[in-house]
């Protein structure tokens, strides 16, 4: 088919001739709204009018949206008004790019948002329309960027994701798709009635291919969330019928949804084509797909270079018994695969895979200033490595996943195919880590454990195989394109090694190398006062363990080493001497000799904790995020695997979800009311993924994912919240100032329950005590609990003042500490209310939470701050309160106290000025300023601080031993 102006002669021919047919297909909430091919050729040519007014060249237009209902038009007019088009993704630095290639024209393609900035980068469009609820704003930009020559063809601009080497731009004339078109157009079989899921992101190629054979076959695309129940409901008329995707994304459905809906019995999926990266789950399709299952699945070869796919392969799964044994396939037209044996290989039938064609030319455009890679197309270099077997070519690698390895060569993928034999593995991820040298295997599975992988491939590779690290995550991380990203699972353990070393990492992290390299399982209770040799450790086994935990953590294996060969200190003894010598309590202790009895340790212990009231302590500002407005919230914390999030919400409307230790944003959620509610954060059942929920100022309720900052429901319940909420039971349970606590399932965000409790407001966040009741305090001075399993109030008191702090729990959840403003601090039981003591020494109002240490059997320390510019100090000797100390502070705390170490507590006051205290006697060690007031309460991880302030940022403070 000769083409005048590319894509949109390809669209006008389907849209004549198809008129009624359904184009596009949009889930929003339960119902689909369909758009017919006729109605998509109107807003087609209404937004070329608007382009053509602006004069278009020869130049490109750059596209930045994500999928939406009219990016077929969008293409189209660009085609007929210029010749080349490029998706850019809206994280993506945009001026960065359009200043590395010639972008005549800019089109922005949002959701319409009432007086919603329009301004990109200080520059206001030259146009503005709106379509279908969409606001398309053009852009004039022919006085920026550098000149690159371009092929004088309707063609799009295609950036390579960067997974096998650097990213490129690749110009990809349609001429060069269009094979692919007609090939796959007939192999798999597809006719007007194919409902596609446009599932592919814009800026990788293959979206191009869910595109034109839409509109070539005209058949429908289906926008909407990768949910299996979405994607295949009950009613068929709207489930999909043909999926091209990554072996990545479809691979992290879960083994119920797969087997239930996708290659279910009467399952509407006639073809799955999975491309983009080895398939590593051929095992798994074969357990999970049913025997009536009639779904064809493919596998895609392919370089952009060459305009996406260069062979295809469908899978004959009763044939296939490992990932090894899949074929590359057929070449698609036009095209040629050869495989070129490599100098320094002994083994012919095995080489580099290179792609060929005399056609399907484009232009490679680097990143380098005035330079050019034509390609010729007389071979281009895939970077793989392909294996020869009775004239079929086999995947086995990327050349630069073949390592070396104590002298050996070790090929990645086939450790990773070794790892998705073993039973339960989702998915898994090999990364050799050349400067630490560290063979680190990433896997996610539903019920499998670290150790029972690691027992399996114990038995199943040679030693010279083995991973250095098996690490379990609910998923493998995805660069932008859906492949598994090998750069961010590196940065993941770099950061986790980074990671603060809290006493829980520390005994979490030898429990974890004790277990791999003694092959036991066993808890920290089993082993924790037995040394190291009595659990079966030896001298060899001592080395190879601190040698490794060194790779990891340089301080770590050298601080444990002399311990544990010393035959004198206990598992437990050992980890509290790293502990201290590695953080905050720098004692001599760890210094001893090993012929030093336990009677010298203790002795060692006590003089370190006469001294440590004597060391020098300061805080230094690590990183700081603005918010937009004052953030008044108390930041919270959820660490999950490796990664630390922080979330925060501000009185800009802005809830920010951070990586705790890098700084750097996950994402942020925008709603229209101020926040001052702490965060509430879950990953139990039915949750998929870590989410943050969290109450505003005009009653509404935000869900959403921690990992991306993507939202998941949102409903408004009419009244003012101010309190963090808890879950429990699937649901999520939150106070408002209507004196009601709302039940709202943590999934569906469906109101399930409302429970009365008064008629005034509820300010105090709730809280969770055994698993079933939920206590709460209220402005009108009553304390109360909720017993979950009926969602009725248990018992109540009345005190003589309002409760604007969070009650707290302590000996195990059998009491509860209300402290209400007028300065008295009464205890309760939580199962029934009954008072046990109170204190009436505080001299001022009280707004901060208490702080609740255990000091000894029957014995807790209780700190909190005061209105009178103090911080108190009380101890609860077999229930009788009596004053400790008080520390005069500059200005009240409303902020409640947090320990920093057994020694530390760390207190802010209204004015900014964070104290660092000495546990036992409230002396002040250090200070350090805000630059502006602070109610927010500091959230604290191992020796570092988070804290919101008034001068509208988050800060990430790190407490330093000098």
């Amino acid at each position: 088919m000769k083409l005048r102006n590319g894509y949109y002669d390809i669209f006008v021919r389907t849209c004549a001739k198809n008129p009624s047919r359904v184009a596009m297909r949009y889930y929003n909430m339960g119902i689909y709204n369909n758009y017919t091919y006729s109605e998509l050729y109107g807003v087609c040519e209404y937004i070329s009018q608007n382009l053509q007014q602006l004069v278009c060249g020869k130049g490109i237009i750059a596209l930045v949206s994500e999928r939406n209902i009219i990016i077929p038009c969008v293409i189209a007019a660009a085609h007929k008004c210029s010749t080349s088009f490029m998706f850019l993704d809206p994280k993506q630095d945009i001026q960065a790019i359009a200043s590395q290639v010639t972008c005549e024209i800019l089109i922005t393609i949002k959701e319409y948002q009432k007086d919603a900035s329009s301004e990109l980068n200080g520059k206001k469009p030259d146009k503005s329309i709106t379509v279908f609820n969409m606001t398309i704003n053009f852009y004039d930009l022919r006085q920026c960027g550098s000149q690159y020559r371009s092929i004088p063809e309707h063609s799009y601009i295609a950036m390579t994701s960067g997974s096998t080497g650097d990213p490129k731009h690749i110009q990809v004339p349609v001429h060069c798709l269009q094979p692919n078109i007609h090939d796959l157009t007939k192999m798999f079989h597809i006719s007007h009635n194919e409902v596609i899921y446009f599932s592919t992101p814009l800026t990788f190629d293959p979206s191009m291919i869910e595109i034109m054979l839409a509109c070539m076959n005209g058949a429908s695309l289906l926008i909407a969330p990768e949910k299996a129940d979405i994607l295949f409901p009950e009613n068929r008329e709207n489930s999909v019928t043909f999926w091209q995707t990554t072996p990545s994304k479809f691979l992290q459905y879960s083994n119920f949804d797969i087997k239930n809906k996708i290659l279910s019995a009467n399952s509407t999926l006639k073809t799955l084509a999975l491309g983009g990266e080895p398939l590593n789950g051929v095992k798994r399709l074969k357990e999970l797909k049913d025997v009536m299952n009639k779904t064809r699945i493919f596998t895609l070869y392919g370089v952009t270079e060459m305009s996406c796919w260069a062979c295809v392969a469908e899978l004959d799964l009763s044939k296939i018994q490992s990932d090894r044994e899949i074929p590359l396939g057929e070449c698609l037209s036009e095209t040629q695969i050869i495989v070129k044996p490599m100098k320094d290989n002994e083994e012919k039938h095995v080489g580099n895979i290179y792609l060929a064609s005399k056609t399907r030319k484009c232009l490679v455009l680097n990143k380098s200033v005035n330079t050019e890679e034509e390609n010729s197309m007389k071979f281009i270099d895939t970077g793989d490595i392909g294996e020869v077997k009775n004239g079929t070519i086999y995947y086995i690698g990327r050349r630069d996943d073949v390592i070396k390895r104590f002298g050996n060569k070790v090929n990645l993928l086939a450790i990773e195919t070794v790892i998705m034999e073993c039973p339960r593995v989702k998915t898994c991820s090999c990364v050799w880590l050349p400067k630490p040298m560290i063979l680190v295997a990433y896997f996610s599975s539903e019920t499998l454990n670290s150790q029972d992988l690691s027992n399996f491939l114990k038995a199943k590779l040679d030693d010279k195989h083995w991973p250095d690290r098996i690490i379990k995550v609910d998923s493998l991380p995805t660069n932008p394109h859906g492949k598994i990203s090998k750069r961010l699972l590196s940065q993941l353990f770099e950061q986790s090694s980074q990671m603060p070393k809290t006493l829980e990492n520390l005994r979490l992290l030898l429990l974890k190398e004790l277990g791999d390299i003694l092959g036991v399982n066993f808890t920290y209770e089993d082993i924790k006062d037995k040394d190291f040799m009595a659990i079966g450790g030896t001298s060899f086994l001592a080395v190879s363990m601190c040698n490794k935990l060194s790779l990891m953590y340089s301080d770590v294996g050298k601080i444990i080493l002399p311990l544990l060969l010393a035959q004198k200190n206990t598992i437990d003894e050992i980890i509290q001497l790293a502990h201290q010598e590695l953080n905050l309590e720098k004692k001599p202790v760890t210094r001893l000799k090993r012929h030093k009895t336990r009677s010298i340790i203790s002795a060692a212990k006590k003089m370190a904790e006469s001294l440590a009231s004597q060391m020098s302590v300061e805080l230094v500002n690590v990183w700081s995020y603005n918010t937009g407005k004052c953030v008044d919230a108390s930041p919270t914390l959820y660490q999950h695997g490796c990664k630390l999030y922080v979330s925060v919400g501000s009185h800009s409307g802005r809830i920010v979800v951070m990586n705790g230790i890098t700084g750097s944003s996950t994402g942020v959620i925008n709603v229209k009311s101020r926040v001052e509610a702490a965060v509430c954060c879950s990953n139990e059942p039915p949750l998929p993924t870590p989410c943050g929920m969290v109450g505003t100022y005009d009653g509404t309720i935000v869900c959403f994912t921690l990992e991306d900052a993507k939202e998941l429901w949102k409903i408004n319940i009419g009244s003012m919240i101010k309190s963090k909420g808890t879950c429990c039971n699937g649901l999520l349970y939150i106070a408002s100032y209507d004196g009601n606590i709302r039940c709202i399932d943590v999934l569906t965000g469906e109101l399930k329950h409302t429970i009365k409790i008064v008629d005034q407001a509820i300010s105090a966040d709730l809280v969770l005590a055994k698993g079933e009741y939920i206590l709460l305090g209220t402005l009108s001075g009553v304390c109360a609990s909720v017993h979950t399993h009926s969602n009725a109030v248990a018992w109540r008191g009345t005190l003589s003042s309002p409760v604007f702090a969070s009650p707290v729990l302590y000996d195990n959840d059998k009491y509860v500490v209300f402290a209400e403003v007028s300065g008295e601090i009464h205890c309760r039981t939580v199962e029934k209310g009954i008072e046990i003591w109170k204190y009436l020494g505080a001299k001022g109002n009280v707004f901060s939470s208490i702080y609740i240490k255990e000091i000894d059997k029957l014995k807790w320390q209780m700190v909190f701050g005061c209105h009178d510019n103090k911080v108190y100090s009380i101890t609860v000797n077999k229930f009788q309160p009596t004053l400790q100390w008080k520390t005069q502070f500059t200005s009240p705390v409303y902020s409640t106290p947090r320990c920093l170490s057994h020694k530390l507590i760390l207190a802010a006051s209204n004015n900014g000025i964070l104290c660092i205290l000495d546990s036992e006697t409230g002396t002040k060690l250090s200070e350090f300023v805000l630059p502006h007031e602070t109610f927010s309460t500091p959230a604290v991880y191992g020796d570092y601080i988070f804290i919101g302030c008034r001068n509208d940022h988050l800060y990430s403070l790190k407490c330093i031993s000098n």
